[in-house]
């Protein structure tokens, strides 16, 4: 899916990867975890799912650099109400442990891009690229 702005879905600076920040958008336009009422109109948002989509976006980003989530050493969260930050920090724990987790900031923020979006996550990761194997 497009980023809604001029920027890649992540960049490689040697063996550190940094993931854009990810959300819950979907290809046809809309987040996921959106509930809505017969005129399609947002009635309720599920912030645990599109935090756990959030996430899995982040891992299929860092995979296609053959890394994965063990690898995160930081993350930067951002909420569209603290309110929601038990729901997001719970799907969190299906994804990382506190003892084996990166590093993480969670911050309150006004507005984010889409106005579906409750959860963006920025994502740092440490992998060094596999050795080149020997020419025979």
């Amino acid at each position: 899916m497009k980023p809604l702005g001029n920027y890649p879905e992540l960049r490689r600076a040697g063996p550190v990867l940094h993931v854009s920040g990810m959300s819950a958008r979907l290809v046809e336009g809309g987040c996921a975890g959106v509930q809505r009422d017969a005129q399609g109109r947002p009635l309720a948002y599920d912030v645990a799912e599109q935090t756990r989509v959030v996430i899995r976006k982040i891992a299929a980003a860092l995979a296609a650099e053959g890394a994965g989530l063990g690898d995160c050493v930081s993350l930067s969260c951002y909420l569209l109400d603290m309110q929601d930050f038990a729901a997001f920090n719970q799907a969190y724990g299906e994804f990382f442990s506190e003892a084996g987790g990166p590093a993480r900031t969670t911050v309150a923020v006004h507005q984010l891009p889409h106005p579906e979006m409750r959860v963006e996550i920025t994502a740092t990761a440490y992998q060094a690229r596999a050795a080149a194997e020997p020419s025979a």
